[in-house]
């Protein structure tokens, strides 16, 4: 029997390597053999690899010529910068999202093309994946974020190199030593605070962050390209405060579904909240719990998961782990 061949190793640029998933990704390919260069604001190398290259550089001030020099010689760039759908942001928060999240977007791939970079990679959100499939909610009309996030891929593959995969990133759990779960603040410290658990009645479909590095590495080798969710478990918000709960040592504790009408209500007043402060959501909050949190948004984990090598399967230690890492 002959051998398999060999993966060709790349040169990788990795944009936001110091995040939640930017250093899973690093320690995932450099753990393959590619040569990594790390990139963000701080230019802190990666702990979990300190074989990598790490580069001090704020994607929305650079210059053309400082990502030229960024990627001169690469093989792949991993973007995965950007503000996400929980920021409260200066209003209105379309212009806010097109200068934070496309516009670099943008400047990145068309420096990629000027440096014949093969392949680039953006981590997206897997609301992209719900605006194509339910066309008659018109989810990026309503908010601001995901029109940003459908923008952000076609400027992208528009000024960029030949390949452009984008991967519909859902909720993501696990922990990476040093960085606070954004799960702390949303649903982690309101569990262990309350009596009992208050929670949308949606559902979402969910990975954990080596999954997000095991995609991106399926991306880099071009087994899965164009716009492409991801997804190893499905969990409704009920089971999700379940686990959690149980991890905090709470596991009797009940937990109840919030109608959308009532969440509505909360959300239209954060909203009136915002606008006195001239401020605004990539999310049209009162629209937020029929389109998104109190909609049913899992994933077939068969066809998203097998995408990515991964066959369904429960990731309730992640969530666990989530649970440690925000104490």
């Amino acid at each position: 029997m002959s051998p398999s061949p060999r993966k060709a190793l790349m040169r990788v640029i990795i944009l936001g390597s110091t995040g939640f998933l930017g250093r899973s990704i690093v320690t995932h390919l450099a753990a393959a053999g590619h040569e990594v260069v790390g990139v963000s604001r701080s230019g802190r190398p990666s702990p979990e690899a300190p074989n990598t290259s790490a580069v001090a550089l704020d994607l929305t001030s650079a210059a053309p010529r400082d990502l030229d020099d960024l990627l001169d010689g690469a093989d792949a760039v991993i973007h995965g910068l950007g503000p996400d759908d929980r920021e409260r942001v200066p209003a209105p928060a379309l212009d806010y999202f097109r200068r934070m999240q496309v516009a670099p977007t943008v400047a990145v791939a068309a420096a990629a093309r000027r440096a014949r970079v093969g392949t680039m990679v953006i981590l997206g959100s897997y609301f992209s994946h719900f605006d194509r499939l339910r066309p008659e909610l018109n989810l990026a009309g309503a908010h601001p974020y995901i029109q940003a996030r459908r923008e952000q891929t076609a400027e992208a593959r528009a000024a960029g190199p030949e390949v452009v995969t984008t991967l519909e990133i859902p909720f993501v759990f696990g922990a990476v030593p040093g960085v606070v779960p954004m799960w702390k603040s949303y649903l982690v410290d309101p569990l262990r605070r309350m009596p009992v658990g208050f929670v949308p009645r949606g559902m979402s479909a969910a990975v954990t962050d080596r999954d997000v590095a095991q995609a991106v590495s399926f991306a880099l080798e071009g087994r899965i390209s164009g716009s492409m969710p991801i997804a190893t478990d499905n969990y409704s918000f009920d089971r999700l405060a379940r686990v959690m709960l149980g991890a905090l040592g709470h596991p009797r504790r009940p937990v109840v579904g919030v109608p959308n009408a009532a969440l509505a209500l909360g959300m239209r007043a954060e909203a009136a909240r915002l606008r006195l402060k001239k401020m605004d959501s990539g999310l049209d909050l009162a629209r937020l719990p029929r389109d998104l949190i109190g909609a049913d948004l899992s994933l077939d984990t068969t066809e998203f998961g097998e995408a990515i090598g991964l066959s369904p399967r429960t990731i309730d230690d992640a969530v666990i782990a989530t649970v440690r890492a925000s104490q």
